[in-house]
């Protein structure tokens, strides 16, 4: 009788230990500091304008998520937002790379402003538009 009962202890022990949310950890989303580009300086309309967007992560599970921006006219404001996933990462601070595309619909300068740390504000990038 009590090896029955330890055995039924065990099994409901391990039954209501496993659960399929410790299995999958939360995902977390950050704004993350952009610390360099690289965009061509001039376009043609219509043509898609591919610019490398380098971001510094907080730890080694930091990712790209998205970006998220912001248009008025032919100036836009653009911040990485990147995503967290897992419970144990490295301590480091590593630059990752994302590819921040748009399609200019008319000629002219175009001004895209990338989110960076407190202290630098923004990294400007000016692309001039022309007509095919």
């Amino acid at each position: 009788m009590i090896r029955l009962l330890f055995i039924s202890s065990l099994i409901l022990l391990f039954a209501s230990g496993c659960s399929k949310e410790d299995a999958e950890p939360a995902v977390q989303e950050r704004p993350a500091p952009i610390v360099r580009i690289e965009a061509p300086a001039t376009a043609q309309v219509g043509e898609n304008v591919t610019v490398d967007v380098y971001f510094q992560v907080n730890g080694g599970c930091g990712e790209f998520g998205s970006f998220d921006v912001n248009s008025s006219g032919k100036e836009t404001v653009i911040r990485v937002v990147a995503k967290y996933k897992g419970k144990i990462c490295t301590d480091d601070l590593p630059i990752r790379k994302a590819t921040y595309t748009f399609s200019p619909a008319e000629p002219g300068t175009y001004t895209l402003k990338f989110r960076s740390t407190p202290q630098v504000g923004f990294i400007i990038a000016t692309i001039e538009v022309k007509t095919a």
